[in-house]
């Protein structure tokens, strides 16, 4: 009487073994910041954190999420597939629960997923306001890196930061040409020459990819018809990764370490780029030794810079898991994004 079947016991442990893992990572993580960081954590270190600061941290957090739903909103609208504010906020924070116990942005899938069930919005134009955004945020990244490294030190980049710029530009800058070129070359690539010749199941794959790519590209160029709805949405990306910029500068406050806001905007935006395709769960342990080495070349000791990403964490993944996971359940998101083997909803 009241046990519950082996059988069920396993299965509800599959919906749970991705938030172990991230628990499991976090702890490594955590074990080996305070040992490497010296980081001691003691009733001292808590009074050292100022609460008021802190709350700013939140509260800025909590605000670069709602500016991102407001974005991918204003997106869709652009493409000609409206949606309501609140549901695109809330897919976009379950999207980013889902991203932050799976490696590699799992969850843009499950976003492609709800929007194509919830309002028939074909995978391809999902996909292309997903590009559209990843775009936009390696734009608004990469200009304000270089603004705040050109302000942090007085125009001296690290020869690997330099590197790190040049490469993510010139792999935009093939992107933008390959969109600018497409609609040029698209009767080439409907009548590829030696395209009957081959087996009919081929020229259908072929047909079924191409117009799900052109479709894509349309739907991206759709944003460049009012030049006025696409200066917001660029607005907007700027705002959203600002705030990144501030968290940090509030964290370190909090700290009571007082340094340039050009400091915590470079090291913000650098750090993001190393992390742009995270290979753990929240990109843990990726992004955190990039802020901690960025954090050191402005001389902060690795203690305090250590510190700094443990605060972060806390407030950017650690209590964003539950926030984030209780909004993913209650607006009925878990069809799509749940925690088992994908079949398991």
């Amino acid at each position: 009487m009241g046990l519950v079947p082996a059988g069920n016991f396993t299965k509800r442990m599959k919906h749970y073994r991705r938030l172990l893992f991230i628990a499991a990572l976090s702890l490594l993580m955590v074990l080996a910041l305070v040992k490497l960081g010296r980081v001691e954590i003691s009733l001292n270190t808590l009074k050292r954190v100022h609460a008021g600061w802190y709350g700013l941290v939140i509260v800025s957090f909590y605000a670069s999420v709602a500016a991102r739903g407001w974005r991918w909103r204003r997106i869709l609208h652009e493409m000609g597939h409206p949606v309501g504010l609140v549901y695109a906020s809330a897919l976009l924070t379950a999207g980013l629960f889902l991203s932050a116990i799976l490696p590699a942005r799992a969850g843009d899938l499950g976003r492609l997923a709800m929007l194509k069930q919830d309002h028939d919005v074909p995978i391809a134009v999902g996909l292309a306001s997903i590009a559209a955004e990843r775009v936009l945020d390696v734009f608004a990244l990469l200009v304000l890196a270089g603004v705040g490294g050109w302000l942090a030190l007085s125009g001296h980049l690290p020869p690997e930061v330099v590197q790190l710029l040049t490469g993510v530009t010139s792999l935009m800058a093939v992107g933008l040409v390959g969109l600018v070129a497409v609609p040029g070359l698209e009767q080439r690539l409907v009548d590829l020459p030696g395209l009957g010749r081959l087996p009919l199941r081929v020229q259908s794959l072929y047909r079924r990819g191409l117009d799900f790519g052109l479709t894509m590209v349309n739907s991206i160029r759709l944003l460049t018809r009012r030049p006025a709805a696409l200066a917001v949405i660029v607005g907007q990306s700027f705002f959203i990764w600002l705030w990144d910029g501030v968290i940090i500068y509030f964290i370190l406050l909090s700290l009571n370490i007082v340094r340039p806001f050009s400091i915590s905007l470079f090291t913000a935006m650098t750090g993001a780029l190393a992390a742009a395709i995270p290979l753990t769960p929240g990109a843990l342990g990726q992004y955190d030794a990039a802020l901690i080495s960025l954090l050191a070349l402005f001389g902060l000791p690795t203690a305090d810079g250590s510190l700094t990403v443990l605060l972060l964490r806390v407030v950017q993944l650690w209590t964003f898991i539950p926030v984030s996971g209780l909004v993913t359940y209650v607006f009925g998101f878990s069809r799509a994004l749940s925690l088992g083997e994908g079949r398991d909803v």
